[in-house]
């Protein structure tokens, strides 16, 4: 069995990059996670090969997103029902398979738009059923009092991938072509597997009376049902909404306002990330300091400020200034929202409770994506960024008076209707 070294729970430790399990499956995560940016590359390279029309190559995206939309809930019911462990493992190990027939077919020169679309929504099916799962082990692995900083180094993960991602993809497409990209994805989940396998939890799943549907709905109510979990996912959603109207515009200021060339886009993407590290080692200063809700709107209000100052900069090295702001206020929001949330589940609803919380985040970032689009459409993208600046300090501060963080959780989740057991 891997164990950590020192308790997760201990008031000395710093980081929980300190403890040896939880830095062992970062890495692997983050290779995991590059792998996968990876692959959506080469997947949309791979189709513009096979053809050129636009509704086929959009297709691409299309079957890696659905999954997450569809089967959110599902997989946050299986993390709950299903030994955690195993259904990691096994997720992985599926992707990896998967991955490895496109290295292999792609390679051979077999590669069909049929095959291509049906494995990478296999691969992402994988990967949704895994997602809640890992979520809800992540405070098994840290204990409460790191769960914030280990969420913000979650968020970096991501980050760092999407942006590294996509550019070691160009060059093995360039040295080995896709096939090579698809295996080197498929390579990436060796890692994952082997630390979840000498890994075992101590948490029991439940056994849920009723079938699937059940179990899912028991789950949803009781978040809606409980107002110390309500209020925060409420809280994901309505800053989501807000938060992406940079993410949706930030192209366009590169090009339009500052005039970058690709590696300097690069460098501004990367000044997200960096904003993002800074936030994760910053946060525990912050809790010590402030309550959550205060936490909450300084981290809002750092976002907005850069937010403004990226939409009317005019040289690169003060837009990337500007994201290194945007991107720690977006982390630490997000992340002291989810730590409050996710310490307040139940053991035996964490994967339901984080799927939850996952749907709401990318309902937020999905409509507000549209809806800033149109409105910079009208009004200019300064002026909509400048908007969303204002609206986001707006609803931080509202969202604190009408969505409080304080109040305790109900101390047990199986109590609904005596439908959740141990099983034993």
């Amino acid at each position: 069995m891997v164990t950590s070294a020192l308790d997760p729970d201990s008031p000395q430790r710093t980081s929980p990059l300190r403890i040896r399990l939880y830095r062992s499956l970062w890495i692997a995560g983050l290779v995991s996670n590059i792998g996968t940016f990876m692959h959506l590359v080469a997947a949309g390279w791979t189709m513009t090969t096979l053809s050129r029309s636009p509704t086929l190559v959009s297709l691409v995206q299309a079957m890696w997103a659905v999954p997450g939309f569809l089967l959110a809930m599902h997989a946050g019911a299986f993390a709950d029902m299903a030994d955690r462990r195993k259904l990691i493992i096994g997720s992985q190990v599926a992707a990896l398979v998967v991955a490895a027939v496109l290295g292999v077919v792609q390679i051979t020169g077999q590669m069909s738009i049929a095959l291509l679309l049906t494995c990478t929504f296999i691969e992402s099916v994988a990967l949704t059923l895994a997602a809640p799962a890992f979520m809800a082990l992540t405070p098994e692995l840290v204990g409460p009092h790191l769960l914030g900083q280990a969420l913000g180094l979650d968020a970096v993960s991501r980050n760092a991938a999407q942006a590294v991602g996509p550019a070691l993809a160009g060059g093995v497409i360039a040295a080995a072509g896709p096939g090579g990209v698809f295996l080197l994805n498929a390579a990436s989940f060796v890692g994952v597997v082997a630390v979840v396998n000498g890994y075992h939890s101590s948490a029991r799943p439940t056994a849920a009376v009723g079938g699937i549907g059940t179990t899912i709905r028991l789950g949803v109510r009781y978040v809606a049902g409980d107002v110390s979990l309500r209020h925060p996912v409420l809280r994901l959603a309505a800053m989501s909404t807000v938060g992406a109207a940079l993410t949706a515009m930030l192209p366009l200021v590169a090009r339009g306002r500052l005039h970058v060339s690709p590696g300097g886009f690069g460098m501004l993407s990367a000044g997200v990330g960096l904003g993002a590290v800074a936030a994760v080692w910053l946060m525990p200063r912050a809790r010590s300091m402030l309550r959550p809700d205060g936490a909450v709107l300084a981290a809002a209000v750092v976002w907005s400020i850069g937010t403004v100052l990226f939409a009317t900069s005019t040289r690169l090295w003060v837009g990337f200034a500007a994201l290194l702001l945007a991107g720690a206020g977006a982390v630490g929001t997000l992340t002291m929202l989810f730590a409050t949330y996710t310490l307040r589940l139940d053991t035996r609803m964490r994967g339901r409770g984080s799927a939850v919380a996952m749907l709401m985040v990318w309902l937020g970032a999905s409509v507000g994506a549209v809806l800033w689009g149109v409105l910079a459409s009208g009004l200019g993208v300064r002026s909509a960024l400048v908007a969303a600046a204002v609206a986001n300090v707006v609803v931080a501060g509202a969202s604190w008076r009408l969505f409080p963080l304080g109040g305790a959780p109900r101390s047990q989740a199986g109590s609904e209707d005596g439908a959740l057991e141990p099983v034993g």
